[in-house]
C-alpha cells in the first residue's frame, strides 16, 4: 500500500519528507498521542507531525503496531491510512 504524502508545510516549518529526529518514538508514546488526540482516529501525518518524523518512518512503526495487536488500521480510498487503538488494548488499560 502506498504511504500517504502531504506536501503542505507543517506548523513547525518542516515537511513530511524532510530529515527526522534520530531517536525512535516509543509505542507507548504513540498510544498516548492517540489517546490525547481530539478524535479517536488519527492519520499518519498527524502522528508524524507530533514527533517530527517522516510519514514513511511513522507508517512503518504504526504498521508494526497493527501486527502486534496494539492498533487497528484502515486504508481509505487508496490514499489515506487511519489508525486507532485496538479495543483489546483499550480494555486492558
Amino acid at each position: 500500500m502506498p504511504v500517504e504524502t502531504d506536501s503542505r508545510p507543517r506548523a513547525d516549518g518542516g515537511s513530511d519528507s524532510g530529515d527526522s529526529d534520530d531517536s525512535p518514538v516509543t509505542p507507548q508514546a504513540i498510544v498516548d498521542s492517540i489517546r490525547a488526540a481530539p478524535v479517536p482516529v488519527v492519520n499518519t501525518q498527524y502522528l508524524a507531525g507530533q514527533y517530527s518524523t517522516s510519514v514513511e518512518e511513522m507508517h512503518e512503526q504504526l504498521s508494526a503496531m497493527v501486527e502486534d495487536g496494539t492498533l487497528e488500521h484502515l486504508y481509505v480510498e487508496e490514499r489515506w491510512h487511519l489508525w486507532w487503538l485496538s479495543l483489546e488494548d483499550e480494555l486492558t488499560e
